[in-house]
């Protein structure tokens, strides 16, 4: 899973380093379009994780005629999910834009890449899901696979479709989003071959509405606060960037490369979220609970232990890095003291993040979406607030660290409680 998810950050990057070579106003319709795909994505983790759940468990009890019924049902849902949000985006396109505060200069960009983008949306979302349901099944190294494979395609086309090339026509942006669609169209159709033909675990035949009810029910229990929880994340973080703004550009930027520093140090952690919670849900369809009891233990000891070991190197490197990214001194030093400051936290933010993911397999996602909203509201923007008062933005960056312990201390406690109601103790000898 850390390849895959190295090989989805570069998705991202291959598509921006392209596009950056037509032009700022291209560059700049793309970080429009970011915060529009993250809303997609956002609903299809959502449904991803409420099928890869529930799946996980009717594996480990070897329910497996059941398994496939739920991830055929969950696949029908996605798909009419991501049709149903595709015609709305298409329909409210420009509108959405401008409110998200889009120049009309750059609208027609915009436009190029969505109207081709999301003619794939409904693949995107597939091959997402479709990810989680491998890892539902225990095979994180086909799952691992096609996201390489995905990222590989898209590479390949991006100059390609951008650029043109002989017979191929320079596309601009549109290319961008064509080489896109054509990337997921793939790792969708090689998805559903290895689920259906190799495992066995899509069905063709109709469901009965009955058991299909109830299937949505249960997926629907899960996917909606999971989707919500994910939705709070780029919230908290826009709200954080914008606090440092009052601080000028240098802050900013300076907060932003640790921004850039903090998704790579967190990313055994999110390799890590990406697997624990089918390992549980695996052994408790197993009534193996011993096991789930170690595994939580385990992953948390491992988290903070490397996380500190991460800590120790950004500290010892601070200068060079901060360096690498910046030659202005002020936006060096308000980089080197995010790294002093808030990676030492990692440790608890490891944990929440272990934590929420936990909590939907345990079935209990409200509770996840609740850690999450705590977090925000009355953990991380009133310290980040109070420490920018009081110390400026040494003051914000100690808030967000403070608030990491708290809002550990919050999912920990919330944790033990749920597991004690299953009769799951954590073993820490």
């Amino acid at each position: 899973m850390l390849y895959a998810l190295l090989a989805i950050m570069g998705l991202g990057l291959v598509d921006s380093y392209f596009v950056s070579f037509l032009g700022t106003q291209e560059l700049a319709a793309m970080g429009f379009i970011v915060p529009i795909a993250f809303t997609m994505t956002s609903v299809s983790l959502g449904l991803g994780m409420a099928i890869s759940s529930l799946t996980s468990k009717l594996i480990g009890a070897h329910k497996l005629e059941l398994a496939a019924r739920l991830i055929t049902d969950g696949f029908y849902l996605t798909i009419s999910t991501s049709i149903l949000l595709s015609i709305i985006l298409a329909w409210q396109l420009e509108p959405i834009f401008t409110l998200i505060g889009a120049e009309a200069e750059i609208m027609p960009a915009i436009m190029a890449y969505m109207n081709t983008w999301l003619i794939g949306c409904v693949f995107l979302m597939l091959a997402q899901v479709c990810s989680s349901t491998f890892r539902a099944i225990g095979d994180t190294k086909t799952s691992a696979n096609i996201s390489i494979i995905l990222t590989a395609i898209n590479l390949f086309l991006d100059p390609l479709l951008i650029f043109g090339w002989g017979p191929v026509p320079a596309m601009g942006i549109q290319g961008a989003a064509l080489a896109t669609v054509i990337a997921v169209f793939s790792a969708a159709l090689i998805s559903l071959y290895y689920l259906g033909v190799k495992e066995r675990l899509l069905l063709l035949q109709l469901p009965n509405w009955s058991h299909f009810k109830d299937n949505l029910k249960q997926l629907s229990g899960i996917a909606f606060p999971a989707m919500l929880a994910n939705a709070i994340v780029p919230i908290t973080g826009a709200v954080i960037t914008s606090l440092v703004a009052l601080f000028g550009t240098s802050a900013v930027a300076g907060f932003g490369v640790g921004g850039r520093i903090e998704a790579v140090s967190l990313i055994v952690v999110y390799a890590l979220s990406a697997t624990l919670p089918m390992f549980i849900g695996q052994n408790l369809g197993a009534g193996r609970k011993d096991r789930v009891a170690l595994a939580i233990t385990l992953a948390f000891k491992f988290v903070f232990g490397f996380q500190l070991l991460i800590y120790l190197i950004l500290i010892t490197f601070s200068e060079p890095i901060s360096a690498l990214f910046s030659n202005e001194p002020e936006v060096q030093n308000i980089t080197k003291s995010f790294l002093w400051l808030i990676p030492v936290s990692y440790g608890f933010s490891g944990v929440v993040i272990l934590t929420n993911v936990t909590m939907n397999v345990l079935g209990k996602p409200v509770i996840a979406m609740y850690i999450n909203l705590v977090r925000l509201f009355l953990i991380y923007l009133p310290l980040a607030f109070f420490g920018s008062q009081l110390f400026d933005v040494k003051g914000l960056l100690i808030g967000v660290s403070i608030g990491n312990l708290f809002a550990f201390i919050l999912a920990f406690a919330l944790l033990k409680r749920v597991l004690k109601e299953l009769n799951i103790a954590l073993i820490w000898n």
